[in-house]
């Protein structure tokens, strides 16, 4: 893509949640749930709104040329608490995500590295590389009962218990953004620091979890490479 004359050096990430219908009997073939753009929104804002990923990192050649990178997120059961599972493959596609090498010629147009870079007069290679992370984005959604609070329900507990706060966070428990859809209002501040509070254990659990599976997929990568 080109960049834009405001942001010269940067990239785009698209974002699409997508809810094919045998994710659930409520979904028909066809039809775009009314999901769907809500969760997309959220996903897009939670990389905004943490800085998850730095968008001049997408850059090939400033002002010429630079990424867009789409990322299609897939919901194959809907079972309650749609956005924590889908943050979660978010950051997962994010950090596996690898730039190919690519050459670019002056006027700014990309090519396979393996071009001739004397016959296109290319500007520079530029090298494959992974995408560096910030600030890794989590969810946890909670259901609310005036007696006790219920992480991570399902689409039953959800539809039961009405209403529902979503906490984000980072793996170190700073506070992104709180969600919480219209309905009847039973969170209180006390309730809304519990589900903080459990999101933060929460966020731990999910960051051993998280960093040894891309320890993981590096060590197969190196792998395939040698």
């Amino acid at each position: 893509m080109t960049p834009s004359v405001d942001f010269p050096d940067e990239g785009r990430i698209v974002v699409d949640f997508q809810m094919p219908a045998i994710c659930s009997p409520h979904v028909r073939p066809g039809r775009q749930s009314e999901l769907e753009p809500v969760v997309s929104e959220q996903i897009r804002n939670a990389l905004s709104s943490s800085m998850m990923v730095d968008l001049r990192e997408l850059n090939i050649a400033p002002g010429k040329a630079a990424w867009m990178a789409y990322l299609d997120v897939y919901c194959l059961d809907s079972d309650g608490s749609l956005l924590d599972a889908a943050l979660l493959a978010t950051a997962a596609a994010l950090a596996d995500l690898k730039l190919p090498e690519v050459a670019v010629t002056d006027d700014g147009k990309v090519l396979p590295a393996s071009s001739d870079v004397q016959e296109h007069r290319s500007l520079k290679n530029i090298q494959s590389k992974r995408l560096k992370l910030g600030k890794i984005p989590m969810a946890l959604t909670c259901a609310v009962h005036p007696k006790y609070i219920l992480p991570d329900p399902t689409a039953e507990e959800e539809a039961i218990l009405k209403t529902t706060i979503t906490v984000l966070t980072d793996f170190s428990g700073q506070l992104f953004s709180l969600y919480k859809p219209g309905g009847e209002v039973l969170a209180s501040t006390s309730t809304v620091q519990d589900c903080f509070a459990l999101a933060k254990y929460r966020g731990k659990e999910l960051q051993k979890i998280f960093n040894n599976a891309v320890i993981d997929a590096e060590a197969d990568d190196a792998m395939v490479e040698d």
